[in-house]
């Protein structure tokens, strides 16, 4: 029987130092804390007060609790600055024992009392230093009621625990023992005892760690070794590891408190968390798509093993200094591509040669971009160097690519990228913009990159448009800012705050130097492909969407583009770096906002909205011939839903609803910055005629709350605005010359109230209460 025993300590032992894990104290205490250790006393963090009594004692019998010196008293060394918690009892009596319990407080868990117990994946150490054979000393492991767990106790020469009468070890006084309870889920937890090379394991019991009671008793007077140790207390997190065989957990499901050790081979069927990750014994790990892989610290992959990322997968590492050891595979699929097409990339892995992950596209279409002012040109790249991380690289399409699009799976085969990653960057004077790259195996958030960096507009190449002549026929660009983002001049997906692994873009910068990517700017998910995904987690700017408005520029024989107005706290009327974005002109068409200085493919503009505010719109074509063109509103946010959006064309002398309908002109080619303005009221109007209806309306103040008065015209309906441009007032089907606008609550703000007379002219009056 005791043999059978210690083969399964060996393999325990082996399975333990095979592997070398990060852990993480999450709460402690050490008696160099203490200056005094008494009952009620607590100077560690995550634990309950000492609750310290003796037992049976009187002038003849004692016991009781001090801060002591393990090596000093001839023990193992278990000392912290000097110090340990220390007991005695003696001398030999009925039931005399000194007794120190705690409990855990702060972990998270339910509580009783004040009592929690370890989550799953959490684990308790504590470091004991026992000795003389006389007497009993030990320690009692606790669920949160006080129901005994486990025990390990040392008496007469025998070192026994719940499960074990003798666990054969042979005595030493200058034994140090670790005590460590595993909880390996809610219900369920392991105890491993170790001393040098003994190693006790208890194997899974059911319940759930909350505390334990030290002990010492009985023991002969007059010998310090009779005293019992104790020290190092501590709550870690990745302190256990949870194996993967191909079949089942050994420790339970793994999560953000355990080590992950995968010797069989896995397919994801949800998210995985893990405080590392180890994959050995030519393992083959998938993450599948839509999955995440999160680690709090390293990864390792050894020799003949693989850790494959499916296409739209993520890997998020949390600890920026972890160290990741072997090649990962991670897959991204490009959009479809014909033959000289071109995609932007970049590496989330270190060494990655170019030529090898695209093999079959030309050896001399691989390119960077250099934006110094003086070059602002492509580069050839040598197709046999790495991908260095967060540099953006230009590679065509295998050249066994015909006209009928084919997606491209771009496989990179290294060590996963991890932590900062910095590169050079040219600030924007010349209309160069630098190619750069996300360089994780995740998903990062555009809105802090921007934040956090000198980039304020984002342009991504979407190769929608057709080829001549080897040469693309449209500048095919989306626009990303910190706020919005329009669709390329072939229309297609519209770019979120979300920039997805393995994506290359060109960027402005607002100074020369370095910009640093970091993990901080990573995101789970929201990595489906290189531009859209509908998730709206880690919003920043709650208030951009929905206060934007999209307006398409396109015609029957495919021109388009787009472009954004929107208001949003903390923008100007000027041109604000990092919310503003220019546009780049298409070939065929452009089309912008206009403020001194720049064209805009986004543009932010102050809150709050005013009813009179204007903004100008630029339109170009290289048409040749008189060509139709529609300018519609494709997204509206709610902000816009009840107020009214016209365009004024100033050349044809028309004012037009686009709520109600898109509107229609001809043009011919040209540069056209002064023919289009956007209102937010019909101006139409702003005639003589216009006038005298105007003068001809008047407003009140009647009991302190606001009275529109016509004299001319009778009064259809009347909505009042505040100076958000939230609608606080609306009244349809009045056909009076007079209307009061009871029920507003006075409070001392201005107000915008725009009143259609039956003759459809529209009037907009201030009122200040």
């Amino acid at each position: 029987m005791k043999k059978k025993y210690f083969i399964k300590i060996v393999c325990i032992a082996s399975l333990f130092f095979q592997y070398s894990f990060a852990q993480t104290n999450v709460f402690v205490d050490y008696a160099s804390n203490y200056s005094s250790w008494t009952n009620g006393s607590n100077l560690g963090t995550g634990f309950s007060n000492w609750d310290l009594w003796t037992q049976n004692t009187d002038a003849t019998h004692f016991a009781g609790h001090f801060l002591g010196n393990s090596l000093a008293q001839g023990f193992g060394d278990i000392n912290s600055s000097g110090s340990s918690f220390s007991m005695y009892a003696n001398p030999t009596g009925v039931f005399v024992q000194a007794n120190a319990q705690r409990f855990l407080s702060n972990t998270g868990s339910p509580s009783v009392g004040g009592r929690q117990y370890l989550l799953p994946g959490q684990s308790f150490k504590i470091d004991l230093a026992i000795a003389y054979r006389n007497g009993y000393k030990g320690i009692d492991l606790m669920d949160q009621n006080f129901g005994l767990l486990f025990n390990f106790n040392v008496g007469s020469d025998l070192y026994s625990t719940s499960t074990n009468s003798d666990l054969g070890w042979v005595y030493n006084q200058n034994s140090i023992f670790q005590l460590q309870v595993n909880q390996v889920d809610v219900t369920s937890y392991e105890v491993i005892i170790s001393r040098d090379t003994d190693i006790y394991y208890s194997g899974i019991r059911t319940g759930q760690f909350s505390g334990f009671k030290l002990y010492v008793g009985n023991t002969d007077s007059n010998n310090d070794l009779n005293n019992l140790h104790f020290n190092n207390l501590l709550v870690q997190k990745c302190a256990m590891t949870t194996t993967w065989d191909g079949v089942s957990w050994d420790k339970g499901e793994p999560n953000s408190n355990k080590n992950v050790v995968f010797t069989g081979n896995y397919n994801s069927t949800s998210n995985l968390s893990a405080c590392s990750v180890q994959v050995a014994n030519n393992a083959i790990v998938v993450i599948n798509s839509n999955h995440n892989l999160t680690v709090e610290n390293g990864i390792e992959v050894s020799s003949g093993s693989d850790l494959v990322f499916e296409n739209n997968a993520s890997l998020l590492q949390n600890n920026p200094t972890a160290t990741n050891l072997g090649n990962i595979t991670y897959k991204r699929n490009a959009t479809p591509m014909i033959q000289y097409q071109y995609t932007y990339w970049g590496s989330p892995v270190l060494g990655q040669k170019l030529n090898l992950f695209s093999p079959l596209t030309s050896t001399a279409r691989f390119y960077s971009f250099n934006a110094n002012p003086t070059v602002n040109n492509w580069v050839t790249e040598n197709p046999n160097s790495a991908m260095i991380p967060a540099k953006g690289y230009a590679i065509m399409a295998p050249q066994n690519y015909n006209s009928t699009p084919a997606i491209f799976n771009g496989v990179f085969k290294g060590v996963p990228n991890n932590g900062n990653y910095s590169y050079n960057v040219f600030e924007k004077t010349v209309s160069n913009y630098n190619l750069l790259s996300n360089p994780y195996p995740s998903a990062i958030n555009v809105q802090t990159l921007i934040a956090n960096t000198t980039l304020k507009t984002l342009y991504y190449w979407t190769h929608n448009t057709a080829i001549s002549a080897n040469v693309f026929s449209s500048n095919d660009y989306a626009v990303r800012t910190s706020l919005a983002g329009t669709a390329a001049n072939s229309g297609g997906v519209i770019p979120t705050k979300y920039m997805a692994a393995g994506q290359g873009f060109f960027a402005s910068s607002t100074a020369t130097g370095t910009v640093t990517f970091t993990n901080s700017m990573r995101v789970a998910g929201t990595n489906s492909d290189f531009f859209r995904n509908p998730d709206s987690q880690n919003e920043t700017f709650d208030e951009a969407d929905d206060n934007l408005i999209r307006l398409d520029l396109s015609n029957s024989g495919g021109a388009f583009k787009q472009q954004v107005i929107l208001y949003v706290t903390g923008a100007t009327d000027d041109y604000d770096s990092g919310m503003d974005g220019d546009q780049l002109d298409g070939q065929f068409v452009s089309f912008y906002s206009i403020i001194p200085g720049h064209n805009l493919a986004i543009q932010a503009k102050a809150m709050p909205w005013q009813v009179t505010d204007q903004v100008p719109l630029g339109f170009k074509s290289t048409i040749t011939a008189s060509t139709s063109f529609d300018i519609s509103i494709s997204e509206l946010g709610i902000f816009f839903s009840d107020k009214d959006v016209f365009i004024e064309d100033k050349v044809e002398n028309v004012f037009h609803d686009l709520k109600a309908a898109p509107y229609t002109f001809s043009s011919v080619a040209g540069v056209f910055d002064d023919r289009f303005v956007i209102h937010y009221q019909d101006a139409s109007l702003s005639s003589s005629d216009f006038s005298a209806y105007q003068s001809s309306v008047y407003l009140f103040n009647e009991n302190k709350l606001p009275k529109m008065v016509s004299t001319k015209s009778n009064i259809a309906s009347i909505i009042a605005y505040d100076m958000l441009g939230r609608v606080v007032f609306s009244k349809d089907n009045i056909n009076a010359s007079e209307v009061s606008l009871s029920g507003l609550i006075n409070n001392n703000q201005a107000l915008l109230i725009k009143a259609t007379l039956e003759n459809n002219i529209t009037v907009v009056k201030k009122f200040i209460f």
